[in-house]
């Protein structure tokens, strides 16, 4: 049977909570996962970007977008920004053949510190097999993820495709299954801050047509989110 890993790792700019840069191509690596969604990923002005390291570490595809520019105040303190403006925002990576890259616009937020985020969804190859990846990193208002969640749940479903949903979703599970209420999670664990973790807020959501074999919080690696994994099985 066809079956596919799929991570998060929410990079919080490559930084620890004291600006120090942490080891994330190691903690990347270390989820060996065939789909792999890093929110909060930096690419800074005239210097290489983590995401393109570490995919040609992986042997790995990647697409991203940036939602706000490194300029931004709410950037992490003591941040080494270079003199050129770089970005923040989502990327996704696959070892796996990829059929396409596409973006999804979702709804604004009143209060959030990015104007405009974008979902990016990854059709990719599973044991022959086409599956749809959504990655997503979702308002940190509350609330104002739902209707973003809601947006990537449609858009997957109009490819009629086996999907997943993957991401920073600042929200709890039970908030978020009264909304995706086709999907359920495939990993339970809480996830942030990683140092003392008390809620989950990084999630994998799937659907009938997926089930998880084996579902992972992995330990503190620097960021201030703990990285999630499942392996997910096509039925």
């Amino acid at each position: 049977m066809a079956e596919l890993s799929v991570a998060c790792l929410n990079l919080h700019w490559g930084v620890d909570m004291r600006g120090h840069p942490f080891d994330a191509m190691t903690a990347c690596a270390a989820l060996d996962a065939d789909v792999l969604v890093l929110p909060e990923s930096w690419r800074p002005g005239g210097r290489p970007a983590f995401v393109d390291e570490l995919a040609s570490q992986l042997g790995a595809t990647v697409h991203d977008v940036g939602f706000m520019s490194d300029r931004n105040p709410s950037r992490p303190r003591h941040l080494d920004v270079p003199a050129l403006p770089g970005t923040c925002g989502l990327a996704v990576l696959s070892r796996v053949p990829v059929r396409s890259f596409s973006e999804v616009l979702l709804p604004r937020t009143a209060g959030d510190v990015v104007h405009q985020r974008s979902a990016i969804i990854a059709e990719v190859e599973c044991g022959g097999v086409a599956v749809a990846i959504g990655g997503i990193h979702a308002s940190h208002r509350l609330w104002g993820c739902l209707p973003q969640l809601s947006a990537l749940d449609r858009a997957l479903k109009e490819r009629a495709l086996p999907s997943a949903i993957v991401g920073d979703c600042n929200m709890w599970g039970p908030p978020i299954g009264a909304v995706l209420r086709t999907r359920r999670r495939a990993v339970r664990g809480r996830t942030w801050p990683s140092w003392r973790p008390h809620s989950q807020i990084d999630h994998i959501w799937i659907d009938d047509r997926f089930e998880a074999t084996d579902s992972m919080v992995g330990p503190h690696a620097g960021s201030d989110h703990r990285p999630i994994r499942a392996t997910l099985r096509v039925r």
